[in-house]
């Protein structure tokens, strides 16, 4: 395994292989979702670019039939959400606080609303 693939177990016990994305891979994704108007479409093309199930590639139809549990942890470690974020680091520098910005405008209405968070 190299460092841009990572190796998972997923819940139902089979392993998963993920390798670290590059923008072609999205432009891929796009382009065999296009036309579907599901909203997870392109998410799942992504999955089925870059995992490999017990060694095999996916494609797209693999993701739909694909153990809900499973499918939802790769996209987790695709997507870089949750425990799985620091899995491929990003290895760019840290942002900088921004400084001397003034405090957000209150608004000049004082009265009380019908929002109980306001009253």
């Amino acid at each position: 395994m190299t460092e841009d693939r990572k190796t998972i177990a997923l819940p139902s016990g089979k392993r998963g292989e993920v390798r670290k994305g590059k923008g072609r891979d999205l432009m891929r994704a796009h382009r065999a979702s296009a036309g579907n108007p599901e909203p997870m479409s392109v998410s799942f093309a992504l999955i089925a670019e870059l995992a490999r199930v017990d060694g095999s590639p996916l494609v797209y139809e693999d993701v739909l039939e694909m153990d809900l549990n499973d499918v939802l942890t790769l996209e987790a470690e695709i997507m870089g959400v949750g425990e799985s974020r620091a899995n491929f680091q990003n290895t760019a520098a840290p942002q900088e606080e921004p400084t001397g910005l003034s405090e957000p405008r209150q608004s000049p209405d004082s009265s009380p609303s019908d929002s109980p968070s306001r009253n």
